[in-house]
């Protein structure tokens, strides 16, 4: 008997899936309504009424601030107070914070001397 030889079809090809580059924008090509929206963003102020800078405004005054003066205008805490005067506005910002305290028992703060950059 004769043997039947078993040939392999042949699997068909897997058709080649084209590979194409992501398309990019270009920038320079932007819709209206974008062009619209960046021009507004670019128009915005420049927000500057933060409560350190009010802190900073109070420091500035020739009879400075007390720590009471600096919770009533930021509502913080005491302790906030301090660690803005001496780690967000001394260490950070560079400004050099001096205390007096008279004969009535309430320390004032003031700024001496203002950041080199900030002058």
């Amino acid at each position: 008997m004769p043997t039947k030889s078993k040939a392999k079809k042949a699997k068909p090809a897997k058709a080649a899936k084209a590979k194409t580059a992501p398309k990019k924008s270009n920038p320079k090509k932007l819709s209206t309504p974008m062009k619209k929206a960046l021009d507004a963003v670019a128009k915005m102020p420049v927000r500057k009424d933060t409560k350190l800078e009010a802190v900073i405004q109070l420091l500035s005054r020739p009879e400075g601030a007390t720590i009471e003066d600096m919770v009533a205008v930021t509502g913080w805490q005491k302790h906030t107070i301090r660690s803005a005067l001496s780690h967000g506005l001394a260490k950070k910002r560079g400004y050099e914070i001096v205390s007096d305290k008279p004969k009535d028992g309430l320390r004032i703060y003031k700024i001496a001397s203002a950041p080199k950059d900030k002058e």
